[in-house]
């Protein structure tokens, strides 16, 4: 039995259709299929809503959302999980050489990052412009980092500890 899964990934598009059949992934878009066999699947990576499966020919995103009428969105999580979990069962037999993708950066630790990136680049700045002995311009430069710094560590309290990023 083929397992099937539908959603709508613009509202200006034709609804896109994944099934999983014989070895194949099948992506249907209108009058137009796509085939990925299962054997040269190179990486899949799920995520919250999302699906990744890069193919040595190509690559296929599934997503979980769906738009329904305008722009309301609609979260299909039964069919996507159903296909997800038999594309992940039959990709491990079909090519043993598949790697699973690793969990998305959370927000927060991408954030601190942009925190450190932005004080050492505030002190580098400083001091290339100290070793020039052109400080006015070092100070005029490093404090405009140091503001991008100070607006990350105030957006910094409102995100959620643990929440993933995702594309949809």
């Amino acid at each position: 039995m083929a397992t099937v899964h539908r959603a709508r990934i613009s509202p200006l598009l034709p609804p896109t259709e994944w099934t999983l059949e014989d070895g194949e992934l099948l992506e249907r878009r209108g009058g137009r299929v796509r085939r990925f066999p299962l054997s040269d699947l190179r990486r899949l990576t799920i995520a919250e809503g999302l699906a990744r499966a890069d193919f040595a020919r190509g690559r296929a995103r599934i997503p979980a959302r769906s738009f329904v009428s305008g722009l309301r969105l609609e979260r299909h999580d039964d069919t996507f999980i159903a296909l997800t979990e038999a594309l992940a069962a039959q990709a491990t037999d079909a090519a043993p050489q598949v790697r699973l993708g690793q969990a998305r950066p959370q927000a927060g630790e991408m954030v601190v990052w942009t925190i450190a990136l932005c004080g050492a680049g505030a002190v580098a700045v400083l001091g290339a412009a100290g070793l020039i002995g052109a400080w006015a311009l070092g100070l005029a430069l490093a404090a405009r980092l140091v503001f991008v710094l100070i607006l990350a560590v105030a957006a910094l309290p409102w995100i959620a500890p643990g929440r993933r990023i995702t594309r949809n």
